[in-house]
């Protein structure tokens, strides 16, 4: 004789589905693709070592927005982005010193330490770090900010985001230039 299952009797195996779900949907928030730090893909960037008594001529920290994704049609939904952070050094004869670029989140949560030690960026040369289109964390307001400095009077670098998508029937990409949020020319001051 057939007896039908009742609630009760399957609730063990519903317990076990719910458990399984959530350590499935909680082991996919920490695949996050990584961000690589600055210096590990980039042999050209080199240690900087301050000499005794080192002050900076000229140093500058500056905000770059970077966008993961944007909306389109409603606030559901979204394209995810590719982006490039890209700092380039433009001046011809001399180096600047990249001391920080720290990556925030849309609620201005720090994420990343993206450059934890000085490094060098010669003259002409360029530096990028690839937010991966699929990590997402930093939301539609993610931003970069990139402390520099350098030992002598020096052009200012170029310091912008690049955003991509080309997964869909139609790309995106556009450019944000990072914008100057503080800046000093070594001058003591009073």
């Amino acid at each position: 004789m057939y007896r039908p299952r009742t609630f009760f009797a399957a609730f063990p195996s519903i317990i076990i589905l719910a458990l399984c779900l959530l350590i499935l949907t909680s082991c996919a928030a920490d695949t996050q693709p990584k961000i690589a730090p600055l210096e590990s893909l980039q042999a050209h960037l080199q240690p900087f070592a301050a000499p005794a008594g080192f002050t900076p001529k000229i140093s500058e920290t500056v905000y770059v927005p970077v966008y993961s994704h944007i909306y389109h049609e409603d606030s559901t939904r979204a394209t995810l982005l590719t982006g490039t952070l890209s700092i380039r050094n433009t001046d011809f004869k001399n180096g600047i010193i990249l001391k920080s670029i720290a990556y925030y989140s849309t609620e201005g949560k720090l994420l990343n330490e993206l450059c934890p030690r000085p490094l060098t960026l010669g003259p002409m040369a360029s530096a990028e770090i690839v937010v991966p289109r699929t990590n997402t964390q930093g939301g539609s307001g993610a931003n970069f900010v990139v402390q520099w400095m350098s030992e002598k009077p020096v052009s200012e670098p170029l310091v912008e985001a690049v955003m991509i998508s080309s997964s869909s029937a139609q790309s995106v990409s556009f450019v944000s230039r990072g914008q100057v949020i503080s800046r000093s020319d070594g001058a003591k001051t009073p």
